[in-house]
Formats: C-alpha cells, sequence, structure tokens
C-alpha cells in the first residue's frame, strides 16, 4: 500500500521506520513523542501539546495546543490526519501527525522546518563588500565645439 501523500514535502509516516526515511531525506526536525492524557502540557519540537480524549473505537482524539503563546484546541481528529500550523517566523508549517491511538495514549510526531525565515533571509553585507552605486555619466561634448552644450531641465 503507498504511502499517503501531503502538499508539500512528500509522505506522512505511518510507522517509526518511516519516520527515520524522512528524517533522513533531512528536509525538517521531526521529533517522536508518547503522549499520556492529561490537563498537563508537554514540549514537543516548537508545540506544547495536551492529549484531552482518545476514542481508540473511532480512532480519533482531542488535543490541545499552545503554539505562539496562543492555546489551541482540535476535535475529533483522525488518526494520520495531518494537524497544520502556521507559526509567525516559520517559511512552511508545523505539522503533527498522530499514527498510533490507545485508550489513554496517543503516539504520533512533530515536523518542523529546519529553518526559521529569520535564518533564511540573507544578512546585512559588511561596509567593505558594498556594491559601489554608479553615478551618472558625464555629458559627452559636443562633435562640434562652436555648439553649446544641451541644457539640462531645472529641478
Amino acid at each position: 500500500m503507498s504511502a499517503t501523500r501531503d502538499d508539500l514535502n512528500g509522505s506522512i509516516a505511518r510507522t517509526h521506520e518511516e519516520l527515520v526515511v524522512l528524517q533522513k531525506r533531512g528536509e525538517r526536525n521531526y521529533v517522536e513523542f508518547n503522549l499520556p492524557k492529561s490537563k498537563q502540557f508537554q514540549r514537543y519540537g516548537p508545540l506544547m501539546l495536551s492529549l484531552r480524549k482518545a476514542d481508540t473505537k473511532h480512532k480519533s482524539f482531542d488535543l490541545a495546543m499552545i503554539v505562539d503563546d496562543n492555546q489551541l484546541s482540535k476535535k475529533k481528529v483522525n488518526l494520520y490526519e495531518p494537524i497544520w500550523i502556521h507559526r509567525t517566523d516559520d517559511p512552511q508549517p508545523v505539522q503533527v501527525v498522530i499514527n498510533k491511538i490507545d485508550r489513554d495514549r496517543v503516539s504520533g510526531y512533530v515536523s518542523a522546518p529546519k529553518y526559521r525565515n529569520s535564518e533564511l533571509t540573507p544578512s546585512l553585507t559588511p561596509a567593505s563588500q558594498k556594491i559601489p552605486v554608479e553615478s551618472p555619466a558625464p555629458a559627452s561634448p559636443p562633435a562640434n565645439p562652436d555648439e553649446p552644450l544641451p541644457q539640462q531641465p531645472l529641478q
């Protein structure tokens, strides 16, 4: 059976072995977690997560998250369904995927971009490396020396 494809970078890992293959690609950072049901938040990568409900019969769960100091909740999320979170300083969204649901715990991973936008923007070049700005070339003298120079418009 072929892996589920996402819109951005390839596959959604269904097992630990598939996650290792994605890590070897080197495109994103992956953090695996085993999250017990709790009202307390635990940090995994750039997010803080808390499992509120796990439904093994319907293979769904409710998850609370803290992202950039804002608390969010996702309810009735299905197994293998990616949760996309767009953060302000990330070039691509952070992805949360749950690949195993037990009675009072879930297992999955957080996939985050390797670099933030602030790390991708080029730094200012030092003064010694600045490119000189060309000044306008002086007007060449007329071919006929008796002819007057052209008038520049007044500004």
